[in-house]
């Protein structure tokens, strides 16, 4: 995405739209960094040929993940797939190790098996050779930044992803690393928003004078930062694969019912955090229409929703958030066995497994509401949310319906907004972040959704509630 102002309004324009097609082999999940690489040099092309002036680029990426360099800079890994420690258990070993209170006390954050604390305790279980000859481990924006400028480092949203970092130092936990073995294989943390220098002549034919910038790289920093709203006392949704639901603070509150709710602390652009649950979200639907096999384009996701609105409300409860559903072969049949499980259920017909489907993502997220306004102290007004998942305007719906607050949507780029903000503030083009809010407040369209039956929802979140 190509961003510029016009009549002091940012425009977005689409380079290049390509897939980010995980590669599977032996059972084990990759990500293609390389051909993901490629497809960066060629959008940078693309926009030179169209005559765009590049004045800057920014990478963000989903969190947790990770490549591996040798003392000479050579890539020893290619960064795995964090879906594949759905199947380890080496969280829990970890947690009776350290203990659950010691790991959050100094890292507090989300207790998830693919964060980057358990990923590289797998690598010294099962690759060990690959950490004592690596000298640096750079998260997925880090390393594609790497290739282009040679530079290494990491923002502190992404460094939040880890549960390495302490965010009352506000760096790394020396005593986390202590305990686990990890050797001094991670980057500098720099603020979000920081130039790290130029992309390296050679790598686009001295055809370059770009600046890389080190946005929100972690894509739901970047999400957040595209929300508009009061962040006081607004809902946050970055709606997506996953729909991450929060609050906005200055600095992270620590109390036991932080880690007993499994609330992640995550980094903001301004160096504020978002105290969020990773609520499973539209990976549901992808993954319905892969067992439907049909194409992953608009008019499925539209007969999709169709079909979910047509459907009998309330057929079943499931927990969208349950193991069975991260990575099942056949997600309608994964869908229909939870729902067994958990209320003796059997879904008929596909309509109503979709249907089902988004009504525990409203759940979800209405549980997380109740929970955050409890532990914060915080009255929500609002829900604000961004990102694709915002297309599906039932799911929306089901939200305000679920919550009872009026729901804002928008922008749709959600986090190529954020990103694009990062670097016009980086770049000096923005003063303050009161800015870059006004200057998305008049650039984008947003669509809001009342609540229209507030009653029959709550008595179904009830419902809900005693058969979890």
């Amino acid at each position: 995405m190509a961003g510029s102002i016009h009549n002091d309004k940012l425009i977005l324009s689409e380079v290049n739209r390509f897939p980010n097609s995980p590669v599977e082999i032996n059972g084990i999940s990759y990500w293609n960094i390389l051909n993901l690489y490629n497809h960066i040099i060629e959008s940078i092309q693309i926009a030179q040929k169209n005559d765009q002036k590049i004045l800057s680029l920014g990478i963000d990426s989903w969190g947790v993940d990770f490549g591996l360099l040798n003392e000479n800079g050579y890539l020893i890994n290619n960064p795995v797939h964090y879906r594949n420690m759905f199947k380890t258990n080496i969280m829990q070993e970890a947690i009776e190790k350290a203990g659950k209170k010691w790991i959050y006390e100094h890292s507090p954050t989300q207790f998830q098996p693919f964060n980057t604390l358990y990923q590289i305790l797998a690598y010294q279980k099962y690759a060990p050779d690959f950490v004592k000859i690596s000298k640096d481990l750079l998260m997925i924006p880090s390393l594609l930044n790497y290739f282009l400028t040679g530079e290494k480092a990491i923002d502190f949203t992404m460094a939040t992803t880890t549960q390495i970092y302490n965010h009352r130092k506000r760096n790394w936990d020396e005593e986390i690393m202590k305990k686990f073995d990890i050797p001094d294989i991670l980057p500098e943390i720099v603020p979000a928003g920081t130039n790290i220098g130029k992309i390296k002549k050679d790598v686009l034919n001295n055809n370059s004078n770009i600046d890389v910038i080190l946005p929100a790289s972690h894509d739901t920093g970047s999400a957040y930062a595209a929300i508009a709203s009061d962040p006081s006392d607004t809902l946050f949704i970055s709606l997506g694969t996953w729909c991450l639901t929060g609050a906005i603070v200055k600095e992270v509150p620590f109390n036991e019912e932080l880690m007993e709710n499994n609330l992640a602390a995550e980094g903001c652009l301004d160096g504020s955090f978002r105290i969020l649950a990773n609520v499973t979200g539209m990976w549901l639907i992808q993954g319905i229409i892969k067992s439907l096999n049909l194409p992953d384009n608009g008019d499925t996701y539209q007969k999709i929703t169709d079909m979910a609105q047509n459907a009998k409300p309330f057929s079943s409860y499931i927990n969208v958030d349950d193991p069975s559903l991260q990575n099942p072969q056949d997600m309608i049949q994964a869908i229909i066995q939870q729902s067994i499980k958990d209320n003796d259920t059997v879904l008929n017909e596909t309509s109503q497994v979709i249907r089902t489907a988004l009504e525990g993502i409203a759940f979800k997220v209405n549980e997380v509401k109740e929970k955050l306004s409890k532990i914060l102290k915080i009255d929500f007004k609002r829900v604000h949310a961004v990102g694709g998942g915002t297309r599906n305007k039932l799911l929306c719906q089901f939200i305000a319906d679920a919550t009872g607050l009026t729901v804002l949507t928008g922008p749709i780029e959600g986090t190529a907004v954020g990103n694009l903000v990062s670097q016009l503030y980086a770049l000096k083009f923005l003063k303050n972040f009161e800015e870059a809010r006004d200057l998305i407040k008049r650039s984008f369209d947003f669509q809001i959704f009342e609540p229209k039956e507030y009653d029959v929802w709550k008595e179904a979140f009830a419902s809900f509630q005693k058969k979890k």
